[in-house]
């Protein structure tokens, strides 16, 4: 692999459950960002690609040091608590499962991840090539990014980016993205 091949994980698929938690956390707050872990493995498909698999999720919440609202930050007590019940999860599913990424909420802003965002998945995917973070941008009404579709299509977005979107009545326009940095 050269330098560039780093950015390694070709698929994002994740349960419906964890999907569901996600974006209940997502919509908790709209004045705040929100993250969390996310759990599962990443396997070789029998075409040579990577999927990252995700099956469960560590709920996080906001670190009251985090500077301002649209930031959040993961701290190592967090990562070594996410780091357990991956372990507690293999015992009990029978499955090796690890970290696999992070997800946090873009309330009322656009689902592309900040330069914060890709550094932050810079430093983590230095350690795990593996590693992919996901982004729910939420309670945006009426809101509309050229160049993306809507409704329930996927897009390969910049970034090796993959979008999925939904709308649903009362919350507005809700943007999934799943991304990996190309530092």
């Amino acid at each position: 692999e050269s330098e560039g091949d780093q950015m390694s994980v070709d698929a994002v698929s994740i349960s419906s459950d964890t999907l569901s938690v996600c974006l209940s956390h997502a919509l908790s707050t709209e004045t705040e960002e929100i993250m969390g872990l996310l759990l599962g493995d990443v396997i070789q498909r029998p075409n040579g690609q990577l999927e990252c698999r995700i099956w469960s999720v560590s709920l996080h919440q906001r670190e009251h040091a985090a500077r301002s609202d649209d930031r959040v930050e993961i701290n190592p007590e967090q990562l070594a608590a996410a780091s357990q019940e991956a372990e507690r999860l293999s015992e009990e599913l029978g499955v090796d499962t690890r970290v696999v990424g992070w997800y946090h909420s873009h309330p009322h802003l656009a689902v592309v991840p900040s330069h914060v965002d890709v550094c932050t998945q810079a430093m983590y995917q230095g350690m795990d090539s593996g590693f992919v973070g996901l982004i729910f941008s939420v309670f945006n009404k009426g809101r509309v990014l050229p160049g993306v579709p809507t409704g329930t299509q996927v897009a390969m977005g910049e970034e090796g980016t993959m979008e999925t979107f939904v709308s649903i009545d009362g919350v507005g326009r809700i943007q999934m993205t799943a991304f990996q940095s190309s530092y």
